[in-house]
């Protein structure tokens, strides 16, 4: 996070400014204004000495941070380092000063309709049945000074680890953890395979490895802002309404209670926000959604040239993959993979998809999209065959 703080165009503000609504709608107001969502540094976040990042991974500053300041090509290279093992390292943590409440965080409030403040730009880690460490994002309401209800959906990995955790024993560790290097945030958003140790992906994806902190609790990494050490306990309390990137309020869940144990910082630390819907945000999901689609279909066998998860479908709900060679059968893979998307493209590169469907036959596979547990519409996957090459106009 650092390297990419120090290569960004910070936007200071030195006035107070309330954790309550008020960074959340200083941001929005902003982008109404001009359009644009630029990194900003809250040096004075009331009931906080930590100042606060927002809007920084961008993808020029992800990229940027893992080594890949050339963004043409990205999304290959990244494939190509997953199949490079990069088992994490040990060193000291930088994170030694404690705090005594979560209060003494910039922890916000983001929407009107939210249950409260929340954890949203911390990272989950937990020791999985294999030794290893899965890393997620599960966002957290504050409930006490050191009390966390923690939402983990029911689909992830996280989820049954804890689930069967506390089926042997009454508290699960669980570290949660803001800043560090950008690798393990886009390795904490992927949905990787179960037996691929999180921080080994993290460093395959980083080009190295990862530095972690050892001790009692699931690893952080060295370098990590803020360290937050806990127990996910067997008590359910209620969380949320929350906004969630979608635009509209998530329905309030019954979610495990975390005791918080120890909260670390750096003497220097600063903390990362993450804004849900917002580009920063969007841009995590859509990076590891490509990077996964792109590996698993080029293992398969097709000629991808890259594939895209735009974010003004929230980096998750259409890949447009764009091949010399698109083909039915690619779509059906991208289609038997990723089963969040709801329209699936396959292109040839560097076109107007939308142009392309037009002008050109378009075939068209249709599967129900089923969310927890119905179906909710239909999912699309479409092949743009440009079985001729018109002679284009000139003007």
């Amino acid at each position: 996070m650092r390297e990419a703080l120090q290569a960004a165009k910070l936007f200071r503000v030195d006035q107070p400014v309330d954790p309550d609504l008020g960074v959340t709608r200083f941001l929005s107001d902003w982008q109404r204004r001009t359009g644009a969502e630029p990194c900003f540094l809250f040096t004075d976040v009331i009931g906080s000495r930590l100042p606060l990042v927002m809007n920084l991974p961008t993808r020029a500053a992800l990229l940027g941070e893992m080594g890949l300041a050339d963004a043409r090509g990205a999304v290959t290279r990244l494939a190509d380092r997953l199949a490079v093992p990069a088992p994490p390292v040990f060193a000291p943590s930088l994170a030694t000063r404690d705090l005594g409440s979560l209060a003494e965080l910039p922890l916000l409030w983001h929407q009107p309709g939210d249950a409260g403040r929340y954890l949203t730009a911390f990272v989950g880690a937990l020791a999985d049945e294999s030794g290893g460490t899965n890393l997620g994002f599960y966002r957290g309401l504050v409930a006490g000074p050191r009390e966390i209800v923690l939402f983990m959906d029911p689909r992830t990995d996280a989820h049954r680890i804890v689930t069967a955790g506390l089926a042997d024993a009454p508290r699960v560790p669980i570290t949660l953890f803001n800043g560090g290097p950008f690798a393990a945030y886009l390795a904490a958003a992927a949905k990787l395979p179960s037996a691929l140790d999180s921080y080994d992906a993290a460093g395959r994806l980083g080009g190295g490895a990862v530095a972690l902190a050892g001790g009692d609790y699931p690893s952080a990494p060295a370098d990590a802002e803020i360290v937050i050490e806990g127990h996910v306990t067997r008590e359910h309390r209620t969380e949320a309404p929350f906004g969630e990137f979608k635009g509209y309020y998530s329905d309030a869940t019954s979610s495990p209670v975390v005791i918080v144990d120890r909260i670390r910082v750096r003497d220097d630390a600063q903390c990362l926000g993450l804004f849900c819907g917002k580009t920063s945000g969007l841009t995590l999901m859509a990076l590891q959604n490509e990077v996964l689609l792109f590996d698993h279909l080029r293992t398969a066998g097709f000629a991808v040239d890259t594939v895209r998860y735009p974010l003004d479908a929230f980096g998750e709900y259409m890949a447009v993959i764009e091949s010399e060679a698109p083909s039915a059968a690619m779509v059906a893979a991208a289609l038997d993979f990723d089963g969040r998307a709801k329209l699936v493209v396959a292109t040839r590169p560097g076109v107007d998809v939308l142009k392309e469907a037009i002008v050109f036959p378009a075939e068209v596979e249709r599967r129900p999209y089923i969310r927890r547990g119905r179906q909710e519409g239909h999912r699309i996957g479409i092949l743009c065959d440009r079985r001729t090459d018109h002679r284009w106009t000139e003007l």
